[in-house]
């Protein structure tokens, strides 16, 4: 069971790749194309309904075209 506290990072987590894939003008499946994923699981990343594995945080950053360290540079709360 995850923590009131946990469940508040992913949604922070979740709200912060949202706005970097909607910088880059991406759609879901769009996105998921690049990355390999679901776009279902996209969605669920960026609700904060998912935990997210490092192996995803590779895939969502070659993506975005970015650092693995940009997707969890994101303030809590």
């Amino acid at each position: 069971m995850v923590s009131e506290t946990d469940r508040e990072h992913l949604i922070q987590f979740g709200k912060h790749l949202k706005a970097l894939r909607l910088a880059k003008k991406l759609s879901f499946r769009k996105m998921a194309a690049l990355c390999d994923l679901d776009y279902a699981d996209i969605k669920k990343f960026e609700s904060g309904k998912t935990n997210i594995t490092y192996l995803t945080i590779l895939q969502l950053a070659k993506a975005l075209e970015t650092e693995p360290k940009e997707l969890l540079d994101f303030k809590n709360g």
